[in-house]
C-alpha cells in the first residue's frame, strides 16, 4: 500500500497549466459580471420608430376596413330582378306587379312611385331604401 500514489500529484508544468486555466476562468467570470454588454440604443430613437410603425399599421388597418365595408348603391327598382326582390322581402305579387309595369315599357323614378306600383308597406320600403 505504500506504493499507492495520489491522483493529484502533477509535475511542475501541469500545475502551472492548471493555475493558468483557473486564472483565465476567474478573469472571464469577473469580466462577465462587471462589464455591461447590453446595447446602448436610445429609448427615444426606438420609441419614435415604434410610433412610426404603429401609425403605418393603423393606416393600413383603416384602409382595409374601408375596403371591407359594404358599398351602398342608390336604390333603382326599375332593374330589380325577381330573385333580388325575394331577397329584399317582397312578396311574389309585389314582384309580379313590378315586372308587369316594366313589361309595359314604364320605369319607376321614385320610391313613392315604386310603392304605388307594387303596393309594398312603408316599413319594407324603408328597409329597401
Amino acid at each position: 500500500m505504500h506504493n499507492f500514489k495520489s491522483h493529484f500529484r502533477y509535475n511542475n508544468s501541469k500545475r502551472n497549466g492548471i493555475l493558468f486555466l483557473a486564472i483565465i476562468i476567474v478573469a472571464l467570470q469577473l469580466i462577465y459580471y462587471f462589464v455591461d454588454f447590453s446595447k446602448q440604443n436610445s429609448t427615444e430613437e426606438q420609441s419614435t420608430e415604434i410610433l412610426q410603425f404603429q401609425q403605418e399599421i393603423d393606416s393600413l388597418k383603416k384602409v382595409a376596413q374601408e375596403d371591407s365595408k359594404p358599398k351602398i348603391f342608390p336604390f333603382n327598382p326599375s332593374f330589380l330582378t325577381d330573385y333580388r326582390g325575394y331577397q329584399l322581402g317582397m312578396s311574389t305579387e309585389e314582384i309580379d306587379k313590378l315586372l308587369q309595369h316594366r313589361a309595359a315599357g314604364k320605369y319607376i323614378n321614385s320610391s313613392e312611385e315604386f310603392q304605388q306600383v307594387t303596393g309594398v308597406s312603408d316599413s319594407l320600403l324603408k328597409t329597401i331604401e
